[in-house]
């Protein structure tokens, strides 16, 4: 049975994208281009580039001032950079995003901040709409 307000929050802790496979804990600073793939989760600080084909999680202490690109991404941190996510991008409760995003579902907890512009990107199996056409066109 369901119980109003019993619902668990989403939050960067209890995310279930699998075993997480590296961990960028708090007080770790990386400046550079970052490359990973599987689940990786960041506590810490990243400047430069991010090209990750699994799923990341910023958590709430993170901080990232990159462009993203990523399979998914969830993230209760901060993150200065435009995003392009292949899948879902899910800002959490406390999220605070600026910049520029592309992927294929956009999730806005209340709580969360999102400065800049968004773009729904359309799958590839999914034929792009075809303009109307009036008869005699």
């Amino acid at each position: 049975m369901t119980v109003f307000g019993s619902r668990k929050k989403s939050t960067a802790d209890n995310l279930s994208h699998g075993k997480i496979e590296t961990l960028i804990g708090e007080g770790t600073q990386i400046k550079g281009t970052f490359q990973s793939s599987g689940v990786v989760r960041v506590d810490g600080f990243l400047e430069g580039s991010i090209e990750h084909d699994g799923d990341l999680i910023v958590g709430p202490k993170g901080r990232i001032q990159a462009t993203i690109k990523a399979r998914s991404l969830a993230t209760a941190g901060e993150i200065h950079g435009d995003v392009e996510v292949a899948e879902k991008l899910e800002l959490l409760p406390g999220a605070h995003l600026k910049g520029d995003v592309r992927c294929g579902h956009l999730v806005i907890h209340e709580g969360a901040r999102f400065h800049g512009r968004s773009l729904m990107s359309v799958t590839d199996s999914a034929e792009p709409p075809q303009p109307d056409r009036s008869p005699g066109d």
